[in-house]
């Protein structure tokens, strides 16, 4: 019984050996007693010793067993020996066996079973006994009186025996059997070896092997290159038990490649992977890209650049944007002090510096500019200034001044970075002018040693120039009054023309000859317009209209900050267009107000592009006691994208909108901000609800109502207390009211959003008074029903860091990259599948509330035009709910629901 139990002790030792094995064995059978008709194997010492007979042992098929009983019970050896068996590429055999026992009554030591394992090249003629045989006994023996059918219930279970621990080295081999037992019952012997099977692991592959086979070379897959620092090549060891040892050495992706599964795989465009780095595709740093797929780095985007010494994952940066807030004091008359903010960008980069420029032009505002000389002096320095402040001394205070103040990185001086986006200019008028014909010295010009007194043909010149200035002025004033007194529809007004601009307390000149004006002004904005400058007015003659050419009709839409109407537009006798009329809905309180809405008319009526809604005419509704603006805008008969998108995915509009067409409405609307935001015009409202569908399936960006012009700051602070879309707002304009560029991009891809969810409202179910929160915690809309690289970009555009943020430029690219991807969809199909939809849409009316449920039109029926419309003016009701996601945003930097 102990040779049993260390042939089962091995085999478990072996099995438990090969516990880390990565797939489960194969099993190859040699031979099966069990399945052969007859067996024929010969037995010793004479033919009788061991007899074959067919018996049924558990089975309604016979089988083929041996028996071997002792002559008139005396004991003797009894030899049984197999056919040869052929051993293929086996090198360990397991033996599975069935045998029962008879009871000895003589001794209680029962005779083993004893099984040799005799390996040749050929069959063998006569049986040897083997050196190491296994010697086998059962547990349970049966009786002199069993009967042969009783046999098979002593037969127990096979046992799973090791025959050889060292490999075979023959062709075959033969069993041989010995037992000096009363009598003995072979029922089924089975042979068979275990084979490691083919396997494929971690890009490595191995081919079948025989179990015990040992170290075995594998070969990496297709795509891969071996691992630096292993054996190469990779190897596996093919274990006794039939399972596959630990890898060694090993294989691993290509660069720009990762693994899966079994295989490797290239990465996407905007992903890359190192030669040197492990593991999968890594998204590029900031401000870096990807042409291609399979990319082993990432490369700047144009206008971004990177030092050696910069960390990879610090991505690229550029140039700071230039510096905010310039201004300038004076302390007396021949020093400055120029003083500025850092910028709003520091272009990704911590460190930032400061270089000054001035330049000086003297005698009048036609001069030259020139380099100021070594007599102006800076302090602290007039480069690499990381101060913000700097004092100018021994200027003129007779002379024009142009400083500049220019912040950089480390990256400014890069091969192609822009300097001028860098700098910021402002120009300081002469705060003197020469005083003639009064006591005392003239001033002198401290750039000059001696300063001559003035000519007789210079002082004649002065007092001619003064006495026709006297003439003047009084009656510019007189004409400008009477002006005010006429409202007669054909009246031709005269405005004096003013300099405007950022001065410091300039002494100016003489004026420009009048210009003539093409408005008439209706009662109660006389006082408004007393003030407002004559170069402003002329630049607006072809955009201010007379109200009388504008006529109201029905109500289209409201919102939050006035409403939409229908109307006719006569610019000329005979000539009516429809338009649409955009009304604020509160009047102009102050002057500023006047002049500020103006000066924005005045940007809008020179925007030409085809994404961009055009300024058609601009006039004032008197609502005492104050005037309402009316914006004259071209009218789209197909209206808002969001009203659109919502009616497809209501079913409305009997359509399904293809993706194409949805990337495409992005590509416009980042086509027409980056128009705007090269002009330095922010929107601060954008949302699908304020981009029109036009009649050849472009989108246009419309509704201006917050838009502000930045000029060279590149940002604006909002001061006053308004409500805002705090859904669409960037964290920065949340947490601080600052809007820049890059706050529109936020914006925008809240905008995508609406698109590819076709009209949803952002943010379900949070309040606003939530939102700065979640947005502080990371929080962002989730993946919308788009693919995951445009949901990457939608990300792009929420980075915390505003300088991160990729520019509209950029975005477009992006976006018709993508829509490159996609299958054409042929254009003409496109144009009347949608259509035959917006053609539909026309006729459904629609509750402009921000939600998303359709519902009936209030207010004007059919098309009924009406003089004044209904709800502008001081006297109109604010809106019951917040229902665009507005709230009102105070200058003190908190957030509060109205």
């Amino acid at each position: 019984m102990s040779a049993v139990r260390w042939n089962v002790v091995l085999w478990l030792c072996l099995y438990c050996g090969g516990t880390f094995a990565q797939t489960a064995s194969q099993e190859v059978e040699l031979f099966n007693s069990v399945k052969q008709a007859s067996l024929k194997w010969t037995s010793y010492p004479n033919s009788k010793a061991w007899s074959e007979k067919l018996l049924k042992m558990g089975s309604e098929t016979q089988v083929p067993v041996y028996q071997a009983c002792a002559v008139n019970n005396k004991p003797s050896s009894r030899s049984l020996l197999t056919n040869w068996i052929a051993r293929k590429d086996a090198l360990h055999l397991l033996l599975d066996l069935q045998f029962a026992q008879e009871e000895e009554s003589s001794s209680n030591q029962l005779s083993p079973l004893q099984v040799h394992l005799l390996e040749s090249d050929s069959p063998l003629s006569k049986f040897s006994e083997s050196q190491n045989p296994l010697n086998l006994k059962t547990s349970q023996t049966f009786s002199t009186t069993t009967e042969v059918h009783q046999i098979k219930e002593y037969l127990k279970n096979s046992l799973e025996l090791v025959l050889n621990t060292e490999p075979l080295s023959h062709d075959g081999f033969h069993l041989g059997f010995t037992y000096s037992g009363r009598c003995i019952f072979l029922s089924s012997v089975r042979l068979y070896y275990r084979r490691c099977p083919p396997l494929v692991s971690h890009l490595v592959g191995f081919e079948g092997a025989s179990a015990g086979a040992g170290s075995l070379t594998g070969s990496c897959v297709e795509g891969t290159v071996g691992v630096e620092g292993k054996l190469e090549p990779p190897q596996r060891e093919c274990q006794v038990n039939g399972k596959w040892g630990p890898l060694q050495g090993g294989c691993t992706c290509a660069p720009g490649h990762q693994e899966k599964g079994d295989s490797c795989e290239a990465c996407r465009v905007g992903y890359y992977k190192a030669a040197n780095e492990s593991g999968g595709c890594r998204s590029c740093p900031p401000n870096r890209k990807t042409d291609r797929e399979g990319a082993e780095g990432c490369d700047c985007r144009q206008g971004y650049f990177s030092l050696p010494g910069d960390p990879y994952v610090m991505g690229c940066t550029r140039p700071p944007s230039a510096p905010v807030n310039v201004t300038v004091q004076r302390l007396n008359d021949s020093i400055l002090t120029l003083l500025w903010d850092p910028p709003i960008d520091l272009g990704g980069r911590q460190e930032v510096m400061y270089d000054v420029e001035c330049s000086e032009r003297e005698g009048g505002t036609d001069g030259q500019w020139a380099v100021c000389g070594e007599a102006v002096i800076f302090l602290p320095a007039s480069a690499g200034l990381t101060v913000t402040a700097v004092n100018l001394t021994w200027v003129s205070p007779w002379s024009d001044y142009r400083l500049s103040v220019r912040a950089r990185n480390d990256v400014s001086f890069h091969q192609g970075a822009a300097a001028a986006s860098s700098t910021a200019p402002i120009i300081i008028h002469r705060w003197k002018s020469l005083v003639i014909n009064t006591p005392g010295p003239i001033p002198l010009d401290p750039h000059h040693s001696h300063v001559e007194g003035p000519s007789p043909w210079v002082i004649i010149g002065t007092v001619l120039g003064v006495l026709l200035l006297s003439i003047m002025v009084p009656a510019a004033v007189y004409s400008l009054r009477r002006k005010y007194t006429k409202l007669s529809q054909d009246q031709e007004v005269e405005l004096l023309p003013s300099h405007t601009g950022v001065t410091y307390g300039r002494n100016e000149g003489s004026h420009a000859a009048p210009q003539e004006v093409n408005m008439v002004v209706v009662p109660g904005v006389v006082q408004l317009l007393e003030s407002v400058g004559d170069k402003l007015l002329t630049s607006l003659r072809d955009v201010l209209v007379d109200r009388n050419q504008l006529t109201l009709g029905k109500e289209l839409g409201a919102g939050e900050f006035g409403s939409v109407y229908e109307g006719i537009f006569t610019p000329e006798q005979g000539m009516d267009i429809k338009v649409a009329v955009k009304t604020m809905r509160v009047g102009l309180h102050r002057q500023e107000d006047l002049e500020s809405f103006l000066k924005e008319a005045e940007i809008m009526q020179h925007f030409d592009h085809i994404n961009v809604v055009k300024l058609l005419g601009v006039t004032l509704e008197q609502d005492s006691p104050l005037p309402v603006p009316l914006v004259i805008l071209p009218f789209m008969k197909h209206g808002d994208l969001r009203r659109f998108l919502i009616a497809t995915r209501y079913g409305d509009i009997p359509m399904f909108v293809p993706h194409q067409s949805l990337l495409r409405f992005m590509v416009d609307i980042a086509a027409g901000m980056e128009y705007l935001s090269s002009h330095g015009f922010l929107h601060r409202d954008l949302a699908a609800r304020n981009c029109m569908l036009g009649d050849d399936l472009h989108v246009c960006v419309a509704d201006f109502g917050l838009s502000k012009k930045t000029y060279s700051n590149n940002y604006y602070r909002q001061t006053v207390i308004i409500r805002m879309p705090v859904k669409w707002m960037a964290i920065e304009s949340l947490s601080e009211s600052i809007f820049t560029s890059k706050s529109d991009v936020w914006s925008f891809a809240v905008t995508m959003w609406e698109i590819v969810s076709r009209g949803r409202t952002p943010y379900p179910g949070v309040h606003n008074h939530e939102l700065l929160e979640l947005l502080n915690a990371g929080h962002r809309l989730k993946l919308p029903e788009c693919d995951d690289k445009l949901y990457e970009v939608m990300l792009s555009c929420w980075h915390r860091e505003p300088g991160h943020r990729p520019g509209f430029r950029e975005l477009g690219e992006t976006l018709k990259a993508l829509l490159f991807e996609l299958p054409p969809l042929e254009a003409s199909q496109e144009a009347h599948y949608i259509n035959q939809g917006l053609e539909a849409a026309t006729h459904i009316p629609w509750v402009a509330d921000g939600y998303d449920n359709p519902g009936f039109e209030e207010g004007a029926v059919g098309n009924v035009y009406l003089p004044t419309p209904v709800g502008a003016g001081a006297n109109a009701k604010p809106p019951k709910k917040d229902e665009e996601g507005y709230l009102l945003c105070m200058k003190t930097s908190t957030v509060s629901t109205v």
